[in-house]
């Protein structure tokens, strides 16, 4: 019968114990909304009740428990008179009420009293009970097989359990239990026992909870997709956890087959976010891995927003079509199967650092990074599982790092060029249907796209030098040019890269410092914007203002810097931008700077000759890194490099 009250967590927790079960999403609160539950707290009177919210949960009776074999080490509290329940909605709130009494009763010792009883008395009613001299049970917590359940045990609480020779999982939801953990300890140790004991009063006396009890008749399932439209919204891939226990328990097979398919889904779920919490500096979405795969396992439709969920969960994983026989244990199988493999390689595709490939791979993953992959993450993913031959995925990775640039930095085509096209080359890749089983087809097929030639000798890929130039101009009529070119940074990086090479010198700058660092202490004008000083004037004495400004912003001119330097000295003569004292006495400027920078210092000039001779020695690079087709040569084309570098003017020696 269905039980709605107003209590308090006092009341809540008498003679009661919990568990978040299986199809649960984890502890997904980050410091807003702990910000918000202090404030709350902190606000609150003495003498007022706070409204905390709806805590939905469901009675499990023993004849339940003694069938479900990981409640099994705690059927003795159903024998001193608690009863179980599972949580289907309010898990956020009171796993964070919770951290919160366990560090604020810390910082009590065992022998003083708080809100008129014994430490011991409330970490029995709140946090565990003891059977014995070493075992115990908890109150609150995860059901045995979360990947939650060992850590919230025994770094969160700070207990051992009967299983505590396992290393707990670490998940993105585990961090942040750590974090909420971390939170509640710093605020603790600013506040004296009285002030301690009256938050404590607060919070297990002030906060009241509509606890609801549901109907035996309800299917939790269906309650939990319900209840869990309100608050921070469940992730598309946490319903389709929950969705996939649910028709397990429809399928037409026997009880351990059922029981089995309900372990996989949930050790698949556990290496799911495993992987995508793994880095915890660079958090992975649930949905963008789910949306990923799902367009390499079945199909991409880009009529409407998120299709990929109504795909899954309405028309897909649905109850029908288990009843009507056209779901099958062997297609959820192979599916959470494809999910659990897939998630290992979408985790080493964004953090290749953590892979075992070689280091020539990973800095080809690395520049995908840096570039932004666009459409090609399931074609990646599908290869990343299929192909063991590295030489050969290597090509793949370089192919796409062309495609990217030509087409997109360079040609400036719109983001959603040829999506469908490579969404369809993943799944057929993946699923090794026709001549796209083959990887070297799929390799072919990506160069072809962005530099294809037909028989008249007219342009069919992507790539378009006309519209690299057109864009420039319109740059550089907004007096901006190169330096506002979106592919700006990625070049120079590169170009840095080939001098290091031909240097055969360790590296002087890494991307992650390159990247983070404001661009304009990262790219320096040679040729400075404000040339106060009399030696500019000379050097460029023979152009107008308008070839100077056009000079400025060409790309010969532009610097990749390994460090920052004082916008004082960036306006400094040439000659001294090479190589002067600083205030310690030592040599500093471009000579011992980058690569990039130790090129620049070999000048003993700078003027718009040099400048225009950099460019185009950068423009040549560009045509030998990137593989421009010899149909796609600058020259062939039938442009100037001086034209696309924007300086088709008379030099100042030339007049």
């Amino acid at each position: 019968m269905a039980d709605n009250k107003l209590l308090s967590l006092t009341e809540i927790f008498n003679q009661k114990f919990f568990r978040i079960p299986d199809f649960q999403r984890g502890y997904s609160w980050e410091e807003q909304q702990l910000e918000d539950f202090w404030e709350d707290i902190q606000n609150l009177k003495s003498d007022k009740i706070h409204y905390t919210g709806l805590l939905t949960v469901e009675l499990i009776n023993k004849k339940q428990i003694e069938k479900i074999e990981k409640w099994q080490d705690d059927i003795w509290l159903l024998e001193k008179g608690l009863a179980a329940y599972y949580i289907i909605d309010g898990q956020q709130r009171l796993t964070t009420s919770i951290i919160f009494i366990n560090e604020l009763l810390k910082s009590f010792k065992d022998n003083e009293g708080i809100n008129f009883d014994t430490k011991e008395a409330w970490v029995n009613r709140f946090l565990f009970k003891k059977f014995g001299d070493n075992y115990k049970s908890f109150i609150f917590g995860y059901e045995k097989d979360n990947p939650s359940d060992e850590y919230f045990k025994t770094k969160i609480l700070e207990q051992q359990s009967s299983s505590s020779d396992k290393v707990p999982e670490q998940t993105l939801y585990t961090y942040n239990l750590k974090f909420a953990k971390n939170y509640f300890e710093k605020k603790f140790k600013e506040l004296n026992n009285n002030e301690l004991e009256e938050l404590f009063k607060k919070v297990a006396n002030k906060l009241k909870f509509n606890f609801y009890e549901i109907d035996e008749e309800l299917d939790i399932y269906v309650t939990f997709e319900t209840m869990n439209s309100r608050g921070k919204d469940l992730s598309k891939l946490e319903l389709l956890k929950n969705r996939l226990i649910y028709l397990s328990t429809l399928l037409n097979v026997d009880t351990a087959t059922r029981t089995r398919l309900r372990k996989d889904i949930n050790e698949t779920w556990k290496t799911i976010y495993e992987f995508l919490g793994k880095n915890k500096d660079n958090p992975m979405d649930d949905d963008e891995f789910l949306l990923n795969h799902w367009i390499m396992y079945f199909k991409y439709d880009r009529s409407e927003s998120e299709s990929f969920a109504k795909f899954l969960l309405r028309e897909k994983f649905v109850t029908k079509n288990v009843i009507e026989g056209k779901l099958v244990l062997d297609e959820i199988k192979n599916y959470i199967d494809s999910l659990g493999e897939s998630v290992k390689v979408w985790f080493f595709l964004f953090n290749v650092e953590f892979s075992n490939y070689s280091e020539e791979t990973k800095e080809w993953i690395q520049k995908l990074n840096r570039l932004s992959m666009r459409a090609f993450p399931p074609l990646l993913m599908a290869a990343m599982i299929k192909e063991k031959d590295e030489s050969i995925l290597l090509k793949l990775l370089q192919a796409v790092e062309q495609f990217i640039f030509l087409v997109f930095e360079l040609t400036h085509r719109p983001s959603n060029t040829s999506n469908n096209h490579f969404y369809r080359l993943a799944h057929m890749h993946y699923f090794e249907k026709n001549e796209f089983s083959d990887i070297n087809k799929v390799i072919e097929n990506i160069e072809w796209m962005a530099q294809a030639i037909n028989e008249e000798g007219y342009m069919q890929g992507w790539f378009d030098l006309d519209k690299f130039q057109s864009h420039i101009n319109e740059l550089a009529q907004k007096n901006e040019g190169y330096y506002s070119w979106s592919g700006l940074r990625y070049f120079l990086y590169e170009y840095e890269l080939h001098l290091q090479e031909k240097a055969n010198n360790n590296q002087k700058v890494s991307w992650s410092d390159f990247n983070k660092r404001k661009k304009e202490d990262t790219i320096e004008h040679i040729y400075p914007q404000t040339p106060k000083d009399e030696c500019w004037k000379e050097a460029f004495k023979g152009n107008d203002k308008k070839q100077r400004r056009a000079l400025l912003h060409s790309l010969g001119n532009l610097l990749l810097l390994a460090h920052s330097k004082n916008s004082e000295l960036q306006n400094k003569c040439f000659d001294f931008k090479r190589k002067h004292k600083n205030t310690k006495g030592d040599n500093v400027g471009y000579f011992n700077g980058s690569f990039s920078e130790i090129e620049v210092a070999s000048y003993n000039q700078w003027t718009a000759n040099e400048i225009i001779e950099r460019g185009i020695k950068m423009l040549k690079f560009m045509e030998e890194r990137w593989r421009f087709s010899e149909e796609c040569k600058i020259e062939t084309w039938g442009i100037t490099i001086e034209s696309l570098l924007n300086v088709d003017f008379a030099t100042a020696n030339e007049e």
